[in-house]
């Protein structure tokens, strides 16, 4: 990363590197003890400088989930890319699962969306970020509705239904330690989930839904 960021190239460099580094912390210390000055510190930044780029934690953070959705929408729209008719792939709801899975720091992000991250952004960035997620929920539903021969409407409305059955389930999934501990008592086995299970069986009944 140059010292100095007077390009455009630079400042784009030192953004990536800004957002690799707080994607990294995250990881690390999650939402409680996400702070400005350790992705500062973590890249012997000022922090100064660091707001200049990003305005507020919350605001850093949007953007990495930004980048992480990039990369899943990459990922699904290369998957069905391949063989838009299915013939000899994974079925759309095994697709979507499996690579939402592949990405932990994306599903801890999305269970932080719209409760903490949204909430301290200026309206600016919150456009932003909700129009981009229209345009690449778009484009991906473009190759659902083909795969599932169902309508765009439908194809989006499944991937908006996506996100917020994967939020749910992954909250109920990844309970505090003390409900954790209330959780090993046989009686109430049915409020322990195994994440994958429950999201395939929900992510399969939108699709059906879908082909209606």
């Amino acid at each position: 990363m140059p010292r100095r960021a007077r390009s455009d190239a630079d400042k784009e460099l030192r953004r990536a590197a800004i957002l690799d580094a707080a994607g990294e912390v995250f990881d690390r210390t999650g939402i409680d003890d996400f702070t400005m000055d350790e992705v500062a510190a973590s890249l012997a930044l000022a922090k100064g400088t660091l707001y200049r780029y990003v305005p507020t934690r919350e605001g850093l953070l949007l953007a990495v989930i930004a980048e992480e959705y990039r990369s899943w929408f990459d990922a699904v729209d290369a998957l069905l890319a391949v063989d838009p008719s299915g013939r000899g792939a994974p079925d759309v709801a095994t697709l979507l699962v499996d690579s939402l899975l592949e990405r932990p720091r994306m599903l801890r992000l999305l269970s932080l969306m719209s409760s903490v991250l949204e909430r301290n952004v200026p309206r600016e960035t919150a456009h932003e970020f909700k129009s981009f997620l229209l345009t690449r929920t778009t484009t991906t539903a473009g190759l659902l509705a083909q795969r599932l021969d169902c309508p765009q409407a439908e194809a989006v409305r499944l991937l908006v239904h996506l996100q917020a059955v994967t939020v749910g389930l992954h909250h109920h999934a990844h309970p505090s330690p003390v409900v954790a501990e209330v959780l090993a008592d046989p009686s109430l086995a049915a409020f322990a989930i195994d994440l994958r299970t429950e999201l395939l069986h929900a992510v399969q009944a939108l699709v059906a839904a879908a082909r209606r």
